[in-house]
């Protein structure tokens, strides 16, 4: 290789280092090889696995107090017999219960039959075993228990129609006692009701199906939950008008979804105050500020965002030329 033309790469060499000088530093790293760690470097930590997820937590249904029934005129399938619930003091509370049924006699004739025989009979806090306030009702020959739900009550009895000799007749009180048809039809708040319990069931009976252990045990809660809809049938069918409106299934469902509710949080220990999770409170939304609502002139002008710093400017490229001057 001649001198001129040896001169002339080095020049290009020396040119490259100028104008790249990051150049100069590179490494050469193998195929396969990964950037090394420096001595008394911090090595990096090993992931932490995440914790399992919680069971499902029952849904919210939407739960009454006692206020929902008391001082309302109710009819066994909206159209028979009556029951008040009345407060006898600020603690208590009593009921009238007129049942009609048939006489023994003449099953032909209808006959009726004031529980109480013409007094109102006393209430007992029973609990909740189904998630809603239940109630006993002791009548003579014919103890009852009365579960409150939205507006209406589900009596039910131990055992089969209730016998009164001395007055010849036989009163079924079992059943939905709730108001006549006339006084809600139309209204499209029972559908969304019955839409919202439905989905309240459907929710919690996953969620108690997840916490069950045991085929037989599993085997027993989708035996319970078949069963339902029959029931509901079973309750609801004799109600006054009931295709026309749903309104008894409407109630039934959301005492199932609510007995549901209450059978997750026994699982979870919690006590009996706290049987069903209670309605999380709406949170208020945030109203704009004074100074910025349209129409108004702010008190203070706003602060101005501080000027950017001046960008330092770019060094100027060399010319290969440059070198040689």
């Amino acid at each position: 290789m001649n001198r001129p033309l040896a001169i002339a790469f080095s020049a290009l060499g020396l040119a490259a280092l100028v104008l790249r000088p990051d150049m100069a530093a590179a490494q050469l790293v193998l195929p396969g090889a990964g950037p090394g760690t420096a001595t008394g470097a911090v090595q990096p930590a090993a992931p932490v696995p995440s914790a399992p997820k919680p069971p499902p937590g029952p849904v919210v249904v939407k739960l009454v107090g006692e206020e929902s029934v008391v001082g309302k005129t109710l009819m066994l399938n909206g159209a028979r017999g009556k029951l008040q619930i009345e407060r006898k003091d600020k603690s208590a509370l009593q009921a009238t219960l007129i049942g009609v049924g048939e006489k023994i006699s003449d099953p032909s004739q209808a006959c009726g039959v004031d529980l109480g025989g013409g007094r109102p009979l006393d209430l007992t806090p029973a609990g909740r075993p189904e998630g809603v306030i239940r109630l006993s009702l002791d009548a003579p020959s014919c103890p009852l228990t009365l579960d409150v739900l939205d507006g209406a009550v589900l009596v039910r009895g131990a055992g089969a129609a209730c016998t009164f000799k001395d007055a010849d007749c036989r009163v079924e009180a079992r059943g939905l006692w709730g108001p006549a048809p006339a006084t809600f039809e139309g209204q499209k708040w029972i559908e969304s009701d019955r839409s919202r319990a439905d989905k309240a069931v459907r929710e919690n009976f996953k969620a108690l199906i997840h916490r069950t252990q045991g085929k037989q045990e599993i085997k027993a809660v989708a035996a319970e939950q078949a069963g339902f809809t029959s029931e509901r049938e079973t309750v609801c069918r004799d109600y006054a008008r009931e295709a026309a409106h749903g309104y008894c299934a409407s109630r039934y469902t959301e005492l199932r979804a609510a007995g549901l509710a209450a059978r997750l949080n026994r699982l979870d220990g919690k006590p009996e105050g706290a049987v069903v999770a209670a309605a999380k409170p709406r949170k208020p939304k945030p109203k704009p500020d004074a100074a910025t609502t349209v129409g108004e002139v702010p008190t203070s002008a706003p602060a101005l965002a501080p000027a950017p710093p001046p960008q330092a400017a770019a060094p100027a490229r060399k010319s290969l030329f440059d070198i040689f001057r």
